[in-house]
């Protein structure tokens, strides 16, 4: 099973700036080692987030008053890792370095109650249950369970050099062994097709209502193409990149279905510094907003994003605090930040998260 193509998918318009002034063509990709300005902004109170906070151990971590508190009911010993599906936290247990199956839970408050085994899940496009890939010998499984554990359609065949991760308005989304990106029925795993104008499409994500997905295409010379898609009709629209150094990752919807947050990186830019550089989409104008203070050094496998309930997007991960090129551990420091659409400073906090550990955005 194509775990690791999973982990790295989930590591994953016509452009204006926050006034509405035309967005110059993407630059060209750095070269040369050169500072990169840290995470900047206003203090970060009265924010009322709760995170769910996973590695070695997991725990919810209040980020007002920092205050820790360990989930009940897992397993010991084990490496964990979390997401959310609706208005429910979903946690894994895996043993370390072991390619055992691991097992799912969801949370009843602060007690983790077991869901289903697999090795790997996503949430149902619902946000009523979760889709887990399992293996039985040379064979794999995709079947969707709600949170009380029982399976809520037949289970169905995937290829093992498929990577399921998410659950789309298109369908199943699916990372390939060579590198593209599958489509696949809800019902018996049949490929779809993505579009109807141009091959290559990937998915970014997608909203709900209204139904549009955004998606990337990559042609000669490296050259990365966005363009938002209708579900319905398969057709797609081509809109203009902002200007970044970085490659789109992920594209994450705010709860109206007005706005999506993409999140573009390079996992190689001068010095051991990796660059994460986040911009806003606004489908109804197509216009591109830049959060302030991008872009920014940070580690990406750690970098997380979500929209909060009232329309605020909330930024985690591990983040260089310094302009060097070359930054040693300790100028390294995990972020929470808080933004809201308009708005043109962010507010931030230091998170007591270890170096390495995964915060999430976890629903009350």
């Amino acid at each position: 099973m194509r775990v690791a193509v999973v982990l790295a998918a989930v590591a994953v318009v016509a452009g204006c700036t926050a006034s509405g002034t035309a967005v110059p063509s993407p630059t060209a990709f750095a070269r040369g080692d050169r500072p990169m300005a840290p995470l900047a902004g206003g203090p970060l109170t009265g924010s009322g987030l709760r995170l769910l906070v996973t590695g070695d151990r997991a725990y919810l971590l209040e980020v007002d008053s920092g205050r820790r508190t360990a989930i009940e009911g897992l397993p010991s010993g084990r490496q964990y890792w979390g997401f959310v599906a609706g208005r429910r936290t979903v946690v894994a247990a895996v043993k370390p370095g072991r390619r055992d199956p691991g097992r799912f839970h969801v949370l009843d408050g602060v007690r983790a109650r077991p869901l289903a085994d697999g090795v790997w899940a996503f949430a149902s496009r619902d946000g009523r249950g979760v889709w887990v890939t399992r293996t039985a010998g040379s064979r794999c499984e995709l079947r969707e369970f709600t949170f009380a554990g029982t399976a809520s359609r037949p289970g169905f065949p995937v290829g093992c050099d498929e990577a399921p991760f998410a659950d789309s308005e298109l369908g199943l989304l699916a990372n390939r062994n060579d590198g593209t990106m599958a489509v696949l029925s809800r019902d018996g795993g049949r490929p779809l097709s993505v579009s109807r104008d141009e091959p290559g499409w990937q998915v970014l994500g997608t909203t709900r209502r209204p139904a549009v997905a955004l998606v990337r295409s990559v042609g000669a010379g490296g050259r990365e193409s966005l363009a938002l898609l209708d579900p319905a009709t398969r057709r797609a629209t081509p809109v203009g990149s902002p200007a970044t150094e970085g490659r789109s990752v992920v594209a994450v919807p705010d709860p109206a279905g007005r706005l999506l947050a993409v999140r573009f990186g390079d996992p190689a830019f001068p010095g051991p510094r990796q660059y994460l550089d986040v911009w806003v989409l606004e489908i109804g104008t197509l216009r591109w907003t830049r959060l302030p203070s991008m872009p920014v050094p940070a580690s990406i496998k750690t970098a997380s994003m979500a929209w909060t309930p009232d329309g605020r997007l909330v930024l985690t991960g591990d983040y260089v605090m310094t302009d060097k090129v070359y930054p040693a551990e300790s100028d390294y420091a995990s972020m929470v930040v808080d933004w809201r659409p308009g708005e043109r400073a962010l507010r931030v906090r230091r998170l007591p998260v270890a170096r390495g550990e995964i915060a999430i955005l976890a629903p009350r």
